[in-house]
């Protein structure tokens, strides 16, 4: 039925549905008092939980209606999204591993690995509450009620230009990202990682353990020696940006020249 909040009473709020009707403030959909205080004149649509004639007795329910006008919305929402939808939505909350999306009416996750080609720890590293984002539906499950969500399909692969922007032989600036026992990955730009091997790591010396020579989070000058877009690799050599001591070897060792050095 509808009816208008008169008046904020004790333990709730009277109603007027052509007679006078009390709702308990826990039947109210109100958070606290002062939100109780603002549903004074307002027209509501409730529900009568109970009804006693002989002591004129009437009891109704708001929660009630707006939680099934809730469900019925969201049941709806469901079916209305379509995978490789582009939405737009507010950022509700925040977790380790995503991002929980309002794309109206209904919660969509956004996987911290789908904000952003490049590497995101953390989605609070990138993103906050209450963020407006234009996001890509991945998938939709009505059954489980889960909506997946993607930043990062909005955006080319970074991959795709990789063979453009990278020449063999050219030097470029990355950043550490990984120290393996076989090399370690450096970080070119959002999304694009290249490996330097051991192998290419010095010249003067055998390097058995990449981490006595490069750390994690150090900015690296490399040089490009290959790239294979097909299988996104990109090989990247750290001592040749340092230049080859053998190039002008000839010209600052003469024969018979006398030289110095450790044993």
């Amino acid at each position: 039925i509808l009816g208008v909040i008169t008046a904020v009473v004790k333990g709730g709020v009277s109603v007027d549905v052509g007679v006078r009707a009390f709702m308990p403030a826990s039947r109210s959909g109100a958070r606290d008092a002062a939100d109780l205080e603002k549903l004074v004149g307002l027209e509501i649509r409730c529900r009568i939980i109970k009804l006693d004639v002989a002591d004129e007795d009437l009891v109704v329910d708001r929660r009630a209606v707006l939680e099934e006008e809730e469900r019925a919305t969201k049941e709806q929402r469901y079916s209305q999204v379509k995978e490789g939808e582009i939405v737009q939505g507010t950022i509700r909350s925040l977790t380790d591993y995503g991002a929980f999306v309002d794309i109206g009416g209904v919660d969509a996750l956004l996987h911290v690995a789908d904000i952003s080609w490049g590497r995101v720890n953390k989605p609070a590293d990138v993103l906050n509450v209450g963020d407006k984002v234009e996001a890509k539906i991945l998938k939709v499950d009505p059954s489980k009620k889960r909506i997946s969500l993607g930043l990062k399909q909005l955006q080319p692969h970074p991959w795709d230009l990789v063979a453009d922007k990278y020449k063999v032989g050219e030097r470029v600036t990355g950043s550490v990202t990984r120290v393996t026992d076989f090399g370690a990955f450096v970080e070119l730009e959002k999304g694009i990682e290249g490996l330097v091997h051991l192998s290419e790591m010095s010249w003067s010396k055998k390097v058995r353990r990449p981490a006595d020579v490069v750390k994690a989070g150090e900015q690296v000058a490399v040089v490009v020696l290959g790239v294979n877009a097909p299988d996104r690799r990109i090989s990247l050599g750290l001592k040749q940006a340092l230049g080859d001591p053998w190039a002008d070897a000839a010209e600052k060792l003469p024969a018979g020249a006398v030289v110095e050095g450790p044993v």
